[in-house]
Formats: C-alpha cells, sequence, structure tokens
C-alpha cells in the first residue's frame, strides 16, 4: 500500500478529536492538520480557545504557525466528566450531522490514582462519548486509545491482539463495585489502577455498543518522536522511560535490587517502547483503513530493546562518576526490590505484544511512514539519554 489512498480518504473526513493537548493526541493534532488534507477538525476543549493554543505552543512551539495556517481547527466546548461531555445542543447538532471520524486520546495516566479515580478518568467518558456517537449520522468510525498494558494481569510470554478475561466476574458488575464502594478484587491484578480501567472500558465498550465502529487501539509505552512534530517531542509526564530513567540516574543507593526476568540472570525483557509519532502514524493508517476490533502498536513494529540494553546505554552516556553503584539482579520473586523496581513493576516484565495487524504498514510512505534506519533509531535512543541526564539534579 502506498500513502496516496490514506491521503485521499481524509479529503472527506471530518475528525473529533479529543485529549488533543496531551502528548498523542497533540502529535495527531499536528498530523491531521498539517500533513493530511482533513477537511475539518473539531476539537474539544474544557476551557478556552486561548488555553488551548498556549499548551499546544508549550509542546509545539514551531509548529503553531502551520497547525493555525491550516484552518481546519473548530473548537467545541465541552467537559468530559460531565454527562453528554456537557455540549450544547448547537454543537450537539453539529457533530451529530459533520463527524466521519472520532479519535478519543483523552486519558488520566497518573499511576497513583486509585481505582475509583481511573474509572472516572479513563472509563466512563470513553462509554459516555461511545453513546453520543452512536447518534452521529456520518460516523464511519470510533478510534477509542487504550493501552496494551490492559492484559497486565497475564504471565509473561505472546499476548495477542483480543480480549483475555481477568476473571469470572461481570465487568457492569465490576463497575457498579467501584463506582458504590471505591474498590475491585481485580484491581491487585493489574500493572496499575489505570490499565485496570482501561481493561474495563473496552470489555464495557464492546458489549453496550456491538454495532459502534469501534477500533481500540493498544500502544505500548510512548516514546520520544522520532520524527514528528519534531525529533525528541513529548513531555516526560508521557513518556514513561523518561521518568524512568531520571530515577534511575539519581539513585544513590550502593546497591540496587531488581527482580531478574524470568528464566534469566538479568534484565533481558522487552521494555517495549515505541516512538508517539509512530503511534499516531499508525491510528491514522488504520482510521483511512477503517480498522475495526483491537490493535497492538509496539516495538515489534519498531525496535525491541531490553532492560540490559538500557543499562549498557546508561553506563555509556552517564559518567563514571555520576553512576550509582550498581544495579543486582535476584532470581527470587520473594526478594524485595529497590522502590524504583516496585513502583514500575512493569520494567521487569517480559510479554511480547504481537502486532500482526499492522504488518501491511510497512509498505506505506510518506508523513505517515513508520519506516526508519538502524542507525537513526539509535541516534535518538542516545540523544534521548543524554537528554534525560542533563535534567537530573545529583
Amino acid at each position: 500500500m502506498t500513502l496516496g489512498p490514506a491521503l485521499e480518504v481524509f479529503k472527506n473526513h471530518t475528525v473529533l478529536l479529543t485529549g488533543s493537548t496531551g502528548a498523542l493526541g497533540a502529535c495527531l493534532l499536528y498530523k491531521l492538520a498539517v500533513q493530511l488534507p482533513t477537511k475539518k477538525i473539531y476539537v474539544l476543549i474544557r476551557s478556552t480557545p486561548d488555553v488551548a493554543l498556549q499548551k499546544w505552543r508549550d509542546l509545539m512551539p514551531d509548529q503553531m504557525e502551520s497547525i493555525i495556517l491550516s484552518q481546519k481547527l473548530h473548537y467545541i466546548r465541552g467537559d468530559i466528566s460531565q454527562p453528554s461531555f456537557g455540549l450544547d445542543n448547537l454543537s450537539m447538532e453539529k457533530l451529530c450531522r459533520d463527524v466521519t471520524l472520532i479519535v478519543n486520546a483523552a486519558a488520566d495516566i497518573s499511576f497513583a490514582s486509585n481505582i475509583l479515580e481511573a474509572v472516572r478518568a479513563n472509563c466512563l467518558p470513553a462509554l459516555e462519548l461511545a453513546r453520543l456517537a452512536s447518534e452521529f449520522s456520518s460516523l464511519k468510525l470510533f478510534v477509542q486509545i487504550s493501552t496494551a498494558y490492559v492484559n497486565s494481569f497475564l504471565p509473561d510470554g505472546e499476548v495477542e491482539e483480543k480480549i483475555y478475561e481477568v476473571s469470572d466476574n461481570d465487568p457492569e458488575d465490576v463497575l457498579s463495585s467501584i463506582l458504590d464502594s471505591g474498590n475491585s478484587s481485580d484491581t491487585a491484578r493489574f500493572f496499575s489502577s489505570y490499565s485496570h480501567a482501561k481493561y474495563l472500558m473496552e470489555r464495557l465498550l464492546l458489549e453496550r455498543y456491538p454495532t459502534l465502529p469501534l477500533m481500540l487501539l493498544r500502544p505500548t509505552c510512548f516514546g520520544p518522536a522520532l520524527r514528528d512534530p519534531y525529533r525528541l517531542y513529548g513531555p516526560d509526564s508521557s513518556l514513561p522511560l523518561n521518568e524512568f530513567g531520571k530515577a534511575f540516574i539519581a539513585m544513590r543507593d550502593p546497591a540496587q535490587i531488581f527482580h531478574a526476568t524470568e528464566g534469566s540472570q538479568s534484565g533481558t525483557n522487552v521494555l517495549d517502547e515505541i516512538p508517539v509519532d509512530f503511534i499516531a502514524n499508525a491510528c491514522l493508517l488504520h482510521a483511512a483503513n477503517e480498522t475495526y476490533g483491537i490493535v497492538h502498536v509496539g516495538c515489534e513494529l519498531y525496535v525491541s530493546r531490553t532492560f540490559d540494553d538500557f543499562i549498557d546505554l546508561y553506563r555509556l552516556v552517564v559518567p563514571p562518576e555520576k553512576q550509582a553503584s550498581g544495579v543486582v539482579f535476584v532470581q527470587s520473586r520473594n526478594q524485595d526490590q529497590c522502590f524504583l523496581a516496585d513502583l514500575v513493576r512493569v520494567g521487569t516484565r517480559n510479554w511480547r505484544f504481537d502486532c500482526s495487524r499492522s504488518k501491511w504498514i510497512s509498505g506505506v510512505y510518506g508523513p505517515l511512514s513508520l519506516h526508519f534506519s538502524g542507525e537513526d533509531a539509535e541516534d535518538l535512543r542516545t540523544e534521548r539519554m543524554r537528554k534525560i541526564f542533563r535534567k537530573v539534579d545529583f
């Protein structure tokens, strides 16, 4: 497949985009406004356009002029925490009549939230938007951004692009229990309350709205952009390995204990990460293709690197006098890990996320391409570690 058909499709697309001030959302906005011939973009904003514009300028200072000059942006005031998003009748009429593609990238990725907060931020709004979208007369596709870690209750190994059941509990009953009592017996089995909330969101969307043209996009960890809107784009708060890297570099204890990968002596597990612009590209290409169902986007489409690789790069980039005393890998899961390892438990797991539904993307060229050179990817990796190191206050 070449890029031509995808470009032609977007000439007829009017898009509703949520979460446009987040790392992925802003990247999608840039591509929809500047790189694609999108007909119109409705941007859901909670406050005033000036506030959104300032957030975009902070994220993409050199790209804002081209975004604004595209004249494609149309602001819709709404609050995803409110019934019907607090939309007025005129706004609803416009969306119902015009929107052909929805990309719901709104999320709160805080791992510190309890399950009730996570559900209110990452499950209920998606269900409400799906309810509204069921009335959109021109809708061709609803893209819901999820996460590959909805399946973080699974053992290490292959994770397919499908639904896995965490327990025999009915998702509706689980949701009711969380809303009534603020807890669920299933939550402890997930990597975080965020991943549990996204799991519930997926199950409930599919069960409540079986006829909705739905794609559940499950990216792994966001990495800094390789190309768009510029190299190394992405706030640290949205790039888990950036936050992990800063904390890792700042460690000063004599020995940092990490659990070794199951069946290994060290960190041979894959730290699954893909540049955020590649996630955006995959999202938009699948949207152009009107892909339904579950789609993984992970390092299988980019570069596979392990925790050992991360440590090797750390030792290469960080001066010896600034390095922590050492990392100690242990095989026993009964031995306590260091605080950082417990905080990011996913860093010692070894899931392999199948990305078979995106194999066709390798034939795409142009601004939505996922093509890259090994040298370019390696340079990005080194530049990123140096940037992280410069941010650490020793």
